[in-house]
């Protein structure tokens, strides 16, 4: 009995004291890691969930980012970008609507980064919830049918004749269903590589969740290609 108790006494006593010893990322704390910020440039492939017609287009995206190391390889980067894209719908014998449209967009990225710490090197993937509005951008929508409804033997008389209309306007039914919506969120996935604490490559496939369109059901999609610059490394002097 009495070596029992021992036993028990001396486990509880180990387990106290084992207890207090911290070894590294043992228990979860708040990276004491300052923050660092950039700017962010890059290219972008973009077109709407649609099939019939859809072509798509190449845009750009410029803006500033920042980064925060939270716990663990987690960090939280923040991003507003200015951003211009569109697409490019031409169905034969009916109409061409050519797409642009300039955007502001906010980003709140959670990566996870793999590789060699001191160095600043290593791959990345990471989820990002987005909301972005439109701020400009004009676009074209041409008539391409050639039948005139009055007299067939004449074209119409705007056949192939570029209508040239604001892609975001305030007054939709005014421009009968052409200009879209300003406001889109969705989310963005995607992988990078930190070439050191201060270059880091990215690309990812962005999908908004919101019917830009009046008539139809339009979602703006695109993937991304960019390169960020930090002015600092984000870690501790």
């Amino acid at each position: 009995m009495k070596k029992q108790l021992t036993f028990i006494l001396l486990s509880l006593l180990s387990i106290t004291l084992f207890s207090q010893i911290e070894y590294g990322y043992e228990r979860p704390k708040s990276s004491t890691d300052p923050w660092k910020f950039g700017i962010t440039g890059g290219v972008s492939w973009d077109w709407i969930n649609q099939q019939n017609g859809i072509q798509k287009k190449i845009g750009w995206r410029a803006g500033i980012s920042g980064e925060k190391h939270l716990v663990y390889n987690i960090y939280f980067r923040p991003a507003l970008n200015f951003v211009k894209k569109g697409f490019l719908c031409d169905i034969e014998n009916n109409f061409k609507n050519d797409v642009n449209a300039y955007l502001v967009q906010a980003e709140l990225n959670f990566e996870l980064k793999f590789g060699n710490e001191y160095k600043g090197r290593g791959f990345l993937c990471y989820f990002a919830p987005f909301f972005s509005y439109g701020i400009g951008g004009k676009s074209t929508l041409t008539n391409q049918n050639p039948i005139n409804p009055g007299n067939p033997n004449l074209p119409p008389e705007n056949y192939m004749v570029p209508i040239e209309y604001s892609t975001f306007y305030e007054d939709r039914d005014k421009l009968k269903n052409l200009s879209f919506a300003k406001e889109d969120v969705g989310f963005i996935l995607g992988v990078g590589y930190d070439i050191n604490h201060n270059i880091e490559l990215n690309f990812n496939y962005t999908l908004g969740f919101i019917n830009i369109g009046a008539y139809n059901n339009f979602r703006w999609q695109n993937l991304n290609f960019s390169l960020t610059y930090f002015f600092s490394n984000g870690k501790r002097r």
